[in-house]
């Protein structure tokens, strides 16, 4: 967007003024910027040449997404364990459905294998027949 674009006074309630302000910072915008996006994206089938990502760009944030898994996976995991733990539990179901991982089949070890490290290194286990796209199990083997 350039100063020679056309600007437009409007009036704004004061609270969705606040959630454009909020939002802006979250997505590291200005509010003008998040606003004219808004806008943008509520017209369907229409592509804004700006939005068209470039394959070698497209692979670092594919990239960058998966190293942001797997710090989620594993918070995930042992905030699992932490909690139920407490409630007697020595098997834990870790749920990853929500975070849509059917598109990296390829690559799901990749993202596991951090927290499985650290699990095995701890002294838990992980049965292979209960691991996919959707969570895993992990269990505290019985005393010996």
């Amino acid at each position: 967007m350039s100063r020679e674009d056309p600007q437009l006074r409007i009036r704004l309630p004061i609270e969705l003024k606040e959630k454009i302000e909020v939002t802006a910072k979250e997505n590291g915008r200005s509010m003008n910027a998040e606003i004219v996006q808004r806008l943008e994206s509520s017209f369907p089938g229409e592509i804004n040449t700006d939005d068209l990502i470039p394959a070698k760009e497209a692979m670092q944030i594919a990239n960058n997404a998966r190293e942001g898994l797997k710090e989620i996976i594993f918070k995930r995991t042992f905030a699992e364990i932490n909690k139920k733990v407490k409630l007697g539990h020595s098997i834990f179901n870790v749920e990853l459905s929500d975070l849509d991982l059917d598109g990296l089949l390829d690559d799901i070890d990749t993202v596991l294998q951090p927290t499985f490290d650290k699990l095995e290194e701890l002294g838990y286990h992980i049965p292979e027949s209960v691991i996919d796209v959707s969570g895993f199990l992990v269990e505290i083997p019985p005393s010996k």
